[in-house]
């Protein structure tokens, strides 16, 4: 059954009966700040939930009603650890505290509009400091660059500053209102304008 409620969220955290850590305090009703942590354990249940699946499914495995049964149990397993994860995925962390990546709001929604995207290693800073957006084999794509290091979390956003890379050289596409220093308050709204700005010059 899709999770459409915080309350929905509560019981389908419940019915995973964990004693301690993010979905213990969901299933006492403790809506989190930030969903960062509960994503991470979802996440974690659900790659173990479908090795298992996976192995129940093996063609080779025995053919009894006990069987049947696991195979059963574990789909429903499997359905509500996903449910529940994109129930998580689609909520609003509090900014000022929130722990997830700077660019995981960015990421998902370039995914939902079905657009390319990858990090972007830097030689000169070696580490991840930027987001791709489109095929760097084709023309033209988009760099977005956080303020300092694109692992950085939410609570600690600058803001986005994109270019465009085209056949005639890379030009400036996009900045962070008061950038390097954008307001959190600023967060969502500012991502969306960055997303909507860089996919419209892509699609020309």
């Amino acid at each position: 059954m899709r999770i459409e409620t915080t309350a929905h969220a509560i019981a389908a955290a419940s019915d995973f009966g964990e004693n301690a850590g993010p979905l213990a305090s969901l299933a006492r009703g403790d809506v989190p700040a930030c969903f960062g942590r509960l994503g991470l354990r979802l996440a974690t249940l659900l790659r173990e939930a479908r090795a298992t699946e996976a192995e129940l499914n093996m063609p080779d495995g025995p053919d009894d009603a006990l069987w049947e049964r696991g195979k059963t149990e574990m789909a429903e397993i499997v359905r509500a650890v996903s449910n529940l994860s994109a129930w998580a995925e689609n909520q609003r962390c509090s900014v000022d505290t929130c722990e997830c990546r700077a660019d995981r709001l960015l990421r998902r929604m370039l995914r939902d509009r079905h657009i390319a995207e990858q990090p972007g290693y830097s030689p000169q800073l070696q580490r991840v400091a930027t987001l791709v957006i489109g095929h760097t084999d084709s023309l033209p794509y988009a760099f977005v660059h956080y303020r300092s290091h694109i692992t950085h979390p939410v609570s600690q956003h600058g803001g986005w500053q994109a270019r465009l890379v085209t056949s005639t050289g890379v030009k400036p596409l996009y900045q962070s209102p008061g950038y390097p220093h954008t307001p959190l308050a600023l967060y969502y709204e500012d991502t969306r304008a960055c997303l909507d700005t860089v996919t419209t010059a892509l699609s020309r």
